[in-house]
């Protein structure tokens, strides 16, 4: 049953148990051997997939990166519409956001180099995806720069705060934002 079971795993499925893990028990759970136990398969078969557990780790921060930030900003890119409903649109996307891995990811960059070097990369991405769409809709380059930063303010606010909205809330929260930050605007 083993043999089968390790012919269907997939590097994808170490990939998304190596992040459930981190994003439940955080980083130090991701190891090879609680990996293999949760899939129930011999550690042997990770490494079909993966040179070491370091490299299962760089291949979770490209994941991320990946589906919580070029993804994202694909998707809002693709739309055919104004850059005030591109705004609303992400902010939507960020409010229904569970936050689980975004924040495992943050807590292990803390006290890990490689991992806080991916978090400023992607800050960057976002706050100039987010800046680009503030100026799209005539504000000067100070004033796009600091909306952004208000909104990724707030949004990194929700993984600090001990009575974080609901997704529902948040929503709503985000269509405020998006109200008062869009005002005045070409």
């Amino acid at each position: 049953m083993e043999k089968e079971s390790a012919a269907k795993l997939g590097r994808q499925d170490w990939l998304a148990m190596g992040i459930k893990l981190l994003v439940e028990k955080g980083i130090e759970s991701v190891r090879v051997d609680p990996l293999a136990k949760a899939l129930e398969i011999t550690r042997g078969s990770f490494y079909w997939h993966f040179k070491n557990r370091d490299d299962l780790l760089v291949a979770i921060l490209e994941e991320w990166e990946k589906l919580n930030t070029r993804q994202v900003i694909e998707e809002i890119e693709a739309l055919d519409s104004s850059a005030s409903s591109k705004l609303l649109s992400l902010f939507e996307i960020a409010a229904g956001d569970d936050d689980g891995l975004e924040k495992a990811i943050r807590v292990w960059s803390v006290n890990d180099t490689r991992a806080a070097e991916v978090i400023d990369r992607v800050d960057r991405q976002r706050l100039d995806y987010l800046q680009g769409l503030f100026a799209q809709l005539g504000f000067s380059p100070l004033e796009s720069k600091v909306r952004a930063q208000i909104v990724y303010s707030v949004r990194l606010g929700w993984f600090v705060m001990t009575t974080a909205s609901q997704s529902v809330e948040r929503v709503t929260e985000m269509r405020m934002v998006h109200a008062i930050l869009t005002q005045n605007s070409g």
